[in-house]
């Protein structure tokens, strides 16, 4: 066996004991490296995101941290975020009071309560729920350039890019005029939508800007139909059976 500190045949450092030190200097890693690293790649997903998705779609990945990692990371955040903010309880509030005024049982009334508390609890499972339908959506605006999982991939670069945001928002406009049932963060979504699909579409796919915009509007009304379709007849569902 040759000598040294590292594989002659694959050039991994050699096996030796996990230590205190090699963990926190793993974590350290994970948020300072300044290409992989958590803050790094939230940088370039926003301000970059057309050359990120060019990148990772064309085998150049190695530099960047994992978009689908840091997509499940932003979503709890958020959601834990909003639960701490009680953001959601605050929007079911509302509306339980508009349903009072319109002479709804007691019982349809604490459902109401019930189901924007479970939303806020289980918005990231909620949310990441869709992410899935919403590429079959890109995938046929896009087909002629994408495959599904590229398909898919986009949708995670821009749902990575509306975390961060909606994070920000949380903690800012939400929190003090973001309280009408469902309107700000759908909103806020399709804006969101809209801008990076155009974005990437332009940058990351050399798309005209009448295409990329044009493609960015498909998918985001497309988008917007499935969650608002999609959460009314939950609502109504649990609220009125």
């Amino acid at each position: 066996m040759a000598a040294g500190n590292f594989c002659p045949g694959c050039g991994q450092p050699r096996p030796h004991r996990l230590s205190t030190a090699h963990v926190l200097h793993e974590l350290v890693h994970v948020f300072t490296h300044a290409d992989k690293s958590i803050f790094g790649f939230a940088r370039q997903v926003l301000l970059a995101p057309g050359r990120v998705f060019a990148d990772y779609a064309a085998g150049r990945r190695k530099r960047y941290f994992s978009p689908f990692q840091f997509l499940l990371l932003a979503a709890g955040l958020a959601t834990l975020l909003s639960v701490k903010l009680h953001y959601y309880e605050l929007i079911g509030e509302n509306v339980q009071r508009g349903f009072q005024l319109r002479g709804a049982s007691a019982e349809q009334v604490r459902r109401v309560g019930e189901y924007f508390a479970a939303v806020g609890k289980y918005f990231n499972v909620w949310w990441l729920s869709l992410v899935p339908v919403h590429a079959l959506a890109a995938w046929a605006v896009y087909r002629r350039r994408l495959n599904y999982a590229e398909a898919f991939l986009l949708l995670v670069l821009v749902g990575c890019a509306f975390q961060l945001l909606l994070l920000a928002a949380l903690v800012s406009v939400f929190l003090v005029a973001g309280r009408e049932p469902g309107s700000s963060t759908a909103f806020m979504q399709a804006g969101v939508y809209v801008v990076y699909l155009t974005w990437i579409g332009r940058r990351g796919l050399g798309l005209s800007w009448p295409a990329a915009i044009a493609s960015a509007l498909a998918v985001s009304v497309v988008g917007g139909c499935i969650n608002y379709g999609t959460n009314m007849l939950i609502f109504r569902w649990y609220v009125f059976a």
